[in-house]
C-alpha cells in the first residue's frame, strides 16, 4: 500500500492562500494521515502561514532540496538538478525524490482536494494521471504534431472554447477529439518503487542540453516512461480523476461566468482538480483569499469549490 501521507514543494519566499488551501483541502478530505509542505524558504513571516501551521494534520517542514536530490539519486541528480533554475523545473526533480525516499502522494500546489485517495492508495505501485491535450508527447519530432492539420484544428477549437462563456460545456462535445497523457501534477508510489527508481534513472541520464527544455523533465519524461514501461505495478486514472478541465480550458476555473451545477464537471471519480497556475490563470489565482472566495462563490467555479473546504475548517 503507498503511505497515508501527502507531500506538497514550494520554492520561493511568497506564500499564496491559495496555496495553503491546497494543502488543508489535501488534510481535510484527502484520507490521509498526514500532510507535509516542504519549504526551502523560511516562511513563518508570511500572513498566511499561520494558517498552514494550524490546518489540522498539515506539517510545514523546512528542507535541503540538495539534501534530498542526492539522497534520492547521488551526484548525477544532483548535477540535473542544479542545471534547472525555474522553480517549475526543479518540481519535477524534488517530486521524484520525494516519492523515492519517503513514498506517499505528491500533489501540485495549484489543487484542490474534493475526496479520499485511500482506495488509490490501497491499490499499491505507482500511479498517475491523464489530461487531455493537442500535443501530447509523440516518438517523432516535436514539429511534427504541430504541423498536422487535425492538431491544428484541435487548437483551435479549443481556444474557441476557453474564451466562450460556460466554454467547458461546449469542449464536453469534442473532448473525445483530443489525445490524454499522462500529467505529474499528481503521483503516488510506495517508497523506491521500480517505476520511480526508472524515472530517477532517465532524469540522470537525459542530456544536458535537454534538461532546460520545457517540459522535459516533467510531463514528457514521464510519458515516455509509461508509455515504455513494461513492468508491473503502474496505474494511470482518465482525466475526470484529477484533470476535469485539462490546459487552457482550465481558465474557466476562474472565469466569472457564474456557477450553476458544479456536477457538470465534477464526478463521483473525482479526488482532485488541479487548476494550472501557469496556464494564463497566475494572476487570478494570486488575488484568492477567504473573503474573495466567499464574495465569488456564485460566480467563479474555483470559488464555489473552495468555499466547501473553508466552511469545513472553519475559516
Amino acid at each position: 500500500m503507498i503511505p497515508g501521507k501527502a507531500h506538497f514543494v514550494w520554492l520561493g519566499e511568497n506564500l499564496p492562500f491559495v496555496h495553503v488551501l491546497a494543502a488543508a483541502s489535501a488534510a481535510q478530505r484527502g484520507g490521509f494521515e498526514r500532510v507535509l509542505f516542504h519549504h526551502a524558504d523560511r516562511l513563518e513571516g508570511q500572513p498566511h502561514f499561520a494558517a498552514l501551521a494550524r490546518a489540522p494534520r498539515v506539517e510545514p517542514r523546512l528542507f535541503d532540496p540538495i539534501a534530498l536530490v542526492e539522497r534520492a539519486g547521488g551526484a548525477k541528480l544532483v548535477d540535473c538538478y542544479r542545471d534547472l533554475e525555474a522553480p517549475a523545473a526543479r518540481a519535477n526533480v524534488l517530486r521524484v525524490a520525494l516519492l523515492r525516499e519517503q513514498g506517499g502522494v505528491y500533489l501540485d500546489i495549484d489543487t484542490l482536494t474534493l475526496a479520499s485517495f485511500t482506495s488509490l492508495r490501497a491499490r499499491g505501485g505507482f500511479f498517475c494521471g491523464e489530461e487531455r491535450l493537442v500535443f501530447p508527447k509523440t516518438r517523432g519530432p516535436w514539429w511534427a504534431s504541430r504541423l498536422d492539420p487535425r492538431a491544428l484544428g484541435r487548437t483551435l477549437a479549443r481556444d474557441v472554447c476557453r474564451r466562450l462563456p460556460h466554454g467547458y460545456r461546449h469542449f464536453r462535445r469534442i473532448e473525445s477529439l483530443y489525445r490524454s497523457a499522462p500529467n505529474n501534477a499528481v503521483l503516488g508510489a510506495e517508497p523506491r518503487h521500480p517505476f520511480i527508481e526508472e524515472l530517477v534513472g532517465r532524469m540522470q541520464s537525459l542530456p544536458k542540453a535537454e534538461r532546460r527544455v520545457r517540459y522535459a523533465l516533467g510531463v514528457h519524461l514521464l510519458q515516455r516512461a509509461v508509455l515504455e514501461w513494461n513492468g508491473p505495478g503502474v496505474h494511470v486514472e482518465p482525466p475526470e480523476t484529477f484533470y476535469p478541465l485539462g490546459p487552457e480550458i482550465s481558465e474557466h476555473w476562474f472565469r466569472a461566468d457564474g456557477v450553476s451545477d458544479l456536477s457538470e464537471i465534477v464526478t463521483p471519480r473525482t479526488l482532485l482538480v488541479h487548476f494550472y497556475a501557469s496556464v494564463r490563470v497566475e494572476e487570478k489565482m494570486a488575488r484568492v483569499d477567504p473573503a474573495w472566495v466567499r464574495a465569488h462563490e456564485r460566480s467563479e467555479l474555483f470559488s464555489a469549490l473552495a468555499v466547501r473546504v473553508l466552511d469545513e475548517l472553519g475559516w
